[in-house]
């Protein structure tokens, strides 16, 4: 292409077409001069032909800068506010109302409060501590503790802010990023309800989960309905304690079946028995009166496996690009070496290996479909053992530059059944690239 702004050049096996990165998602489209080109993996195939040719030479300089090193004394740490004290302070992950509760998303005077984190069986007391400045904080001494967490109740004059957690030799722990909402006043519908987690991977860590909170003893009904055809998969009977919080998880599941992606909803009708079928649970459900309460959220299957700003690569690093001996067998995904890496989908580890072309490069087994993910020139080996089972969405690894690489970069395939060279056939992974990229 002579009027091409910049010109393709082959050297050897290495000399790869450079291009235009178009980039998705967070970051802007590139120019053939920028950091990250479309240089593909030379032979992201450990099955395949490997290559012969040009190695490149990459040198590494590595300063070393000696220093003192001052050690507190023995049993002592400091904790994160300052000073020194003989426990270690805890930190605060999440806080949550689980009893007396104004609403799911809400406590009030007396309210008891979960307080989640690390190291906090030590943890006597919860500052309160409202809005900026000292003057509307607020201390509660702790009601029960455990390991990873502590119960308090919401006292007096406390008001909507983050928490702090002090220790009994006084160890306090930095301000929590989780805040508690306080609610003052008279509590609002008989029936409070919150849907959390409005996008929800399949086969993650982090269900749907429905919260419920009654004003007052009832029984529901909690159906799970697939919105675009309004079937009704599933269904849990539940007793409604007045102000303590009950909670419904789904998982993308039914009956150990993955479901389809799309918009589904959780509808609570009031005293619509249900048995374990979901043929009843549908019947109950669209035989029912208007439901009290609806939560929507959006299931979906696959979650981007690169974890930072990224580009993707073009002409040599796409799918199908000619190689020696084969073609190129996935798509090129640039990013900074070190960005995390995680699963696509979860599934099974079916291959956890070192090879001269791929590099570091992990294979799983998708849970649910036929379909292979693998990911080559990964940074270091994956943490997963062959065998492992992984959830969507997990820190599998980090983007590198090993094996037969030009630049740091995640090479990934997807394989249709019976798998990854195991007579299975690879497939252009970039519309599915796009698409998780979009929303994940």
């Amino acid at each position: 292409m002579p009027n091409s702004p910049w010109v393709a050049a082959e050297r050897g096996n290495h000399r790869q077409a450079r291009s235009a990165a178009r980039v998705v998602g967070r970051v802007r489209w590139t120019s053939p001069v920028a950091r990250t080109f479309d240089r593909a993996s030379p032979t992201a195939n450990p099955a395949g032909c490997t290559q012969g040719g040009l190695v490149e030479l990459k040198r590494t300089v590595v300063a070393v800068v000696c220093g003192v090193c001052l050690t507190a004394p023995a049993g002592a740490s400091a904790a994160r506010s300052g000073g020194a004290y003989a426990s270690e302070p805890a930190t605060i992950s999440d806080v949550a109302c689980v009893a007396g509760c104004a609403s799911v998303g809400a406590a009030k005077v007396g309210s008891v409060l979960r307080v989640r984190g690390s190291t906090m069986r030590a943890v006597a007391k919860v500052v309160f501590l409202g809005g900026k400045g000292t003057a509307d904080n607020v201390v509660a001494r702790v009601l029960k503790a455990r390991r990873g967490s502590v119960d308090v109740a919401v006292p007096e004059k406390a008001t909507s802010g983050p928490l702090r957690a002090v220790n009994k030799d006084g160890a306090r722990s930095s301000v929590s990023r989780a805040a508690v909402s306080v609610q003052h006043g008279a509590d609002s519908a008989v029936l409070d309800v919150r849907v959390v987690g409005r996008r929800v991977f399949y086969d993650a860590a982090r269900p749907a989960r429905l919260d419920l909170l009654a004003r007052e003893s009832m029984a529901v009904n909690v159906a799970l309905v697939r919105v675009a055809d309004g079937v009704a998969v599933q269904g849990w009977p539940l007793a409604l304690a007045p102000g303590v919080v009950a909670s419904v998880l789904w998982a993308g599941r039914v009956a150990g079946a993955p479901q389809p992606p799309g918009r589904y909803e959780f509808r609570v009708f009031e005293g619509v028995p249900v048995t374990a079928t979901a043929t009843v649970a549908v019947a109950a459900a669209t035989a029912a009166p208007a439901p009290l309460a609806t939560a929507p959220f959006d299931l979906v299957d696959h979650k981007f496996p690169v974890r930072g700003s990224h580009t993707y690569g073009a002409g040599q690093a796409a799918f199908g690009a000619g190689r020696e001996g084969h073609a190129h067998e996935g798509h090129d995904v640039f990013a900074r070496c070190g960005t995390p890496l995680v699963a696509a989908r979860g599934g099974v580890v079916k291959l956890n290996r070192f090879q001269s072309a791929a590099g570091n490069y992990l294979v799983i087994d998708g849970d649910g479909t036929d379909v292979d993910y693998a990911y080559m020139h990964m940074q270091q080996r994956s943490p997963l053992a062959k065998g492992t089972r992984v959830l969507t969405g997990q820190a599998i690894g980090n983007v590198g530059d090993t094996g037969d690489s030009n630049g740091c970069h995640l090479h990934f395939e997807m394989w249709s059944g019976p798998g990854w060279n195991t007579g299975g056939a690879p497939f252009d992974p970039l519309p599915f690239l796009q698409s998780w990229d979009a929303y994940s």
